[in-house]
């Protein structure tokens, strides 16, 4: 992991790396992969001091999503990765959003935070918005790992009640994350 913007932007393989502050930047070779996770030391030194509790309880989920979301993209490429596995940018987004769904989910205490679970849902998958310097093709890639996930997740709290991570979700879990993309998109055009 780094935190230093300037050498994040000098690894990135982007002539203009967009000024976000996560990135997860790969370089492919013969070897292997070199994989950095970039978040800002803005954000590492406010989540440092804020428990990720009072972030959900302050309905302040940007920068707690924000390092969930990088350590997923750096973890799923890994776990691939040692899979022989091939990795889309669309998967890496689905499961991203699953993971910060999932995450967020079990940190919310149920008796003094339900109202957060409906908030949650809405805030993740429903009033979205998106990166106004997106191009096309990522816009809609951003789009399409949003509402696939929504609803796999939907369905996974219509299932498991979602009340801690008990041994049949966790069993869901990992399925869901070793299918391939197509079979993943598949699975959640099936569900109602």
């Amino acid at each position: 992991m780094i935190t230093d913007k300037r050498l994040a932007d000098f690894l990135s393989c982007h002539d203009e790396p967009r000024n976000n502050d996560e990135r997860l930047l790969i370089a492919e070779h013969e070897e292997g992969l070199d994989l950095s996770l970039y978040i800002s030391s803005d954000v590492i030194s406010h989540l440092h001091d804020t428990h990720p509790i009072e972030l959900l309880e302050q309905g302040k989920y940007s920068e707690f999503c924000l390092m969930l979301e990088g350590v997923s993209h750096f973890l799923y490429v890994i776990w691939n990765a040692n899979h022989q596995k091939k990795v889309t940018l669309l998967e890496m987004e689905l499961q991203a959003e699953i993971d910060k769904f999932i995450m967020m989910r079990s940190l919310i205490d149920s008796d003094c935070c339900r109202d957060d679970i409906n908030c949650l849902q809405s805030w993740l998958f429903e009033k979205v918005g998106f990166d106004e310097l997106l191009t096309e093709s990522e816009l809609e890639r951003y789009k399409q790992a949003n509402y696939y996930a929504g609803k796999y997740c939907m369905s996974l709290q219509q299932q498991y009640k979602l009340q801690g991570l008990n041994n049949k979700l966790l069993k869901e879990l990992r399925r869901f994350y070793r299918l391939v993309q197509e079979d993943k998109m598949r699975y959640i055009n099936q569900l109602h």
